[in-house]
């Protein structure tokens, strides 16, 4: 009997140090608390007919300062992070680079998807754009973006 009681008393001291010292369980980490962008939906995604691959030559030109940009895209928006330009054969994109756009709250993803539906034949009056709610997967918080080596 006192085997037995101490079998028992070793199997529950035995089990209570490895329940204590079992390493955590490693889960993914959640991707940091993302504020919401104080607007909460803003139209910027082509009508589905138009948010699709652009089957055609493609070149995007990214430039550094919004001036370029009204500059190329002869247009003086104070809004305008990007244009394009596209005949039936082809189609240029001209966008600020991204940290402009971040700085608006805005991605180049995001943005290169709305200029791609006018590459696709969408017009300049934007008719049937479609809204993106936020907070979004099309933005991640900086500390949650790849990072390239330099």
């Amino acid at each position: 009997m006192k085997t037995s009681t101490a079998w028992w008393l070793f199997f529950i001291v035995a089990v209570v140090i490895a329940v204590l010292t079992w390493p955590a369980r490693t889960e993914p980490r959640a991707a940091p608390f993302v504020k919401p962008i104080p607007t909460p939906t803003h139209k910027i995604f082509p009508p589905v007919e138009y948010d699709h691959l652009y089957d055609g030559d493609l070149t995007i030109k990214m430039v550094d300062t919004l001036e370029e940009l009204h500059e190329i895209c002869e247009i003086t928006d104070p809004k305008l992070l990007a244009c394009s330009r596209r005949n039936e054969w082809s189609c240029v994109i001209i966008m600020v680079k991204d940290e402009i756009m971040r700085q608006r709250n805005w991605t180049t993803g995001m943005l290169l998807r709305h200029e791609i539906g006018h590459c696709n034949g969408w017009g300049a009056d934007h008719a049937g754009e479609r809204s993106i709610s936020f907070p979004t997967s099309h933005w991640a918080h900086p500390n949650a973006r790849v990072r390239l080596a330099r």
